[in-house]
């Protein structure tokens, strides 16, 4: 019903949480056709990575209640920069992989919300930590000039490429074939 007002945004808190694939994929397909009926633009607020690369154009990837990392869909899968978004990408089951991998934890508990630490709010979790992290937390800044629209909040940012910093993995990343984002 909401749809027939024609809404310029729709917003989508875990529209597919704890769904099988089948319903999952008729909601989603709901979705795309009221933003195609509608013209709106459609806020997608989710845990699930595969409904991320498989709807979204652009991502905001959130940690602690604060944007960590701001990319296309297609530059955060392909080079994310923030160890966070790096661990998420590691703990995903890749189905399509040659060999089982086990899956990368991100060790650690999220902090509370009500009392957060100075610093990165990361940083207790964070594998790559330096003495500066915790001095203040860090913006949502571009990467740089050339990579104005990704955006990390990350004071090591810079230094990470390809999931590695330093010739180092931030993570060990599983083997999963990168793919396209369907859309």
């Amino acid at each position: 019903m909401a749809f027939r007002n024609t809404p310029k945004v729709i917003i989508a808190d875990e529209p597919t949480t704890a769904l099988d694939v089948t319903v999952q994929a008729q909601i989603l397909e709901v979705l795309k056709l009221a933003r195609a009926e509608t013209g709106a633009a459609l806020i997608l607020i989710t845990h699930d990575l595969g409904v991320v690369a498989g709807t979204a154009d652009d991502v905001l990837e959130m940690y602690a209640g604060r944007p960590v990392e701001k990319a296309s869909v297609d530059e955060l899968f392909a080079r994310p920069r923030m160890p966070y978004t790096i661990g998420l990408l590691g703990a995903r089951p890749c189905i399509d992989a040659a060999a089982r991998a086990p899956l990368v934890p991100i060790k650690g508990n999220p902090p509370l919300l009500v009392d957060l630490p100075p610093g990165c709010p990361f940083e207790p979790r964070c594998p790559i930590p330096i003495p500066r992290c915790i001095e203040g937390e860090p913006e949502l800044a571009p990467l740089s000039a050339t990579s104005a629209w990704h955006r990390v909040a990350c004071i090591r940012a810079n230094g990470i490429d390809d999931g590695r910093i330093d010739g180092a993995p931030v993570y060990p990343l599983p083997p999963c074939p990168r793919r396209g984002s369907p859309r």
